[in-house]
């Protein structure tokens, strides 16, 4: 690949300012591939041509920039990040484009490259699109060198974080809502579950965040510097490098297998952001309950007990899938009732918890939970909750409901005490039936059509 210049004119060209820093000027020069008039092989024209497809078709923003921050050349990746126009980086700087928060981070870690007593750096930070919307980057940058060892200019790999970004700060104020909504609950049992159906929820989003930062982490994108500093090394006479050198002759072939590495680690982390908002979305499914709940405490309402243990079902889902418990609805009748609907609430999702518990103790690999509605003869409604769990020993059923008594060790003994003195509120019961170690449990609520009337003291 021929060059338009002379070799002295390249050497006068490229001579650094006493300062030992190219201008502008020349590090444009520096980095600028020598252009052939006309290709000179078949070769020649498809190496050239991968380089720029390569670098432009990057799903990662690549940026060089002078001493004085000033933007050299980008690929359009960048530019599309940044929502500009194509080419309008020219002249701009880094600080110009930096989120203000950021500059005293951005312009130290800069200084320290310059300066040498950094290779390399990786930061969070935020630029302002043309828009004015902040834009979350992964920066890895480091400096571009002649063979000499002369800095010419720095090179950033950009990775686009702000879906990751926006996804923790959403699992923040979710949690902060969940927290909020607990204490205006005032339900210990129901609060605790909600917990930890969201704990499950989270530690899956946990997963999808590591493995996106995992794979970020294992990205060959930043291997791009390496080859750039190759080229650069040799761009007064690529043809030869190209011909000649072994390292020449394997850099087609190794920027195809980059440029497929980049596109299979942009698929795998759009996986892992669809599945974060699918677990966020469910987040926020249980939070809204909660709060919905927590508005209605102590008021009576009139409701179909099917639509009770549905909402009861919804906070229990995640944990139930999570723990491959397989659920089935028995509903043999939907009676309707007037109840306080928290207090239902309270104790249904202790009932399902607790035989979550039960069958995942068991070690059965067919782990099960029926939930069955059927009409009393006096028009309430009676709710079973039937397990394939561990079951129940005959000298322990007697003892469920004490205060303090709990057959788990991590149990704190007052759950299902609250649900047995919940259910009396309401004018019902709440009972347990067993045949023993290894044969499950049964839980019935049983619940009045309409709630006690009240003396008068």
């Amino acid at each position: 690949m021929g060059s338009s210049r002379t070799d002295a004119g390249q050497d006068a060209a490229f001579q650094p300012e006493a300062s030992g820093v190219l201008n502008a000027e020349q590090t444009l020069r520096m980095l600028a591939l020598p252009q052939a008039a006309e290709p000179q092989t078949p070769e020649e024209l498809g190496v050239e041509a991968l380089h720029h497809a390569t670098f432009d078709q990057l799903p990662l923003g690549v940026g060089y920039a002078t001493r004085e921050g000033v933007f050299i050349w980008c690929n359009e990746a960048f530019d599309r990040m940044l929502g500009l126009e194509p080419g309008a980086h020219k002249q701009k700087s880094i600080r110009e484009l930096t989120h203000a928060a950021d500059f005293d981070t951005n312009d130290a870690l800069l200084s320290d490259l310059w300066e040498g007593r950094i290779p390399s750096y990786s930061l969070q930070k935020r630029y302002v699109r043309r828009d004015g919307v902040e834009l979350w980057v992964q920066v890895t940058a480091a400096l571009i060198r002649t063979p000499d060892g002369t800095p010419v200019c720095t090179v950033g790999f950009l990775e686009d974080i702000s879906a990751r970004k926006r996804m923790e700060a959403e699992v923040e104020r979710v949690q902060k809502a969940l927290l909020d909504a607990s204490r205006q609950a005032g339900m210990a049992e129901v609060a605790t579950n909600v917990l930890h159906n969201v704990g499950n929820v989270l530690n899956s989003i946990n997963v999808s965040a590591s493995l996106a930062s995992d794979r970020i982490k294992a990205s060959k994108g930043a291997r791009l510097s390496d080859v750039a500093a190759l080229l650069d090394q040799h761009k007064s006479d690529l043809p030869g490098f190209f011909g000649r050198d072994p390292r020449g002759a394997k850099l087609p072939q190794y920027l195809a297998a980059l440029g497929a590495q980049l596109k299979a680690e942009r698929d795998g982390l759009l996986k892992e952001l669809n599945d974060l908002r699918a677990n966020l979305d469910h987040i926020k499914e249980a939070v809204n309950m909660q709060q919905a709940y927590a508005r209605r405490c102590g008021v009576l309402e009139a409701v179909t007990v099917e639509e009770l243990v549905e909402d009861s079902l919804r906070m229990n889902t995640g944990a139930l899938t999570r723990h491959h418990v397989a659920l089935k609805r028995d509903y043999r009748a939907k009676p309707e009732i007037t109840v306080d609907k928290h207090k239902v609430l309270q104790i249904l999702v202790n009932l399902i918890r607790n035989a979550k518990y039960a069958c995942d103790e068991s070690g059965h690999k067919d782990k099960q939970v029926i939930i069955r509605i059927e009409a009393t003869r006096e028009g309430g409604g009676r709710i079973s909750v039937v397990d394939n769990g561990v079951g129940i020993a005959p000298d322990v059923i007697g003892r469920l409901f004490a205060h303090g008594f709990t057959t788990r060790k991590s149990g704190h003994g007052f759950g299902l005490h609250s649900a047995a003195l919940a259910a009396k509120e309401l004018g019902g019961t709440l009972s347990a039936v067993s045949e023993g170690l290894g044969h499950g449990a049964m839980f019935q609520l049983t619940l009045p059509a309409k709630p006690p009337e009240r003396g008068n003291g």
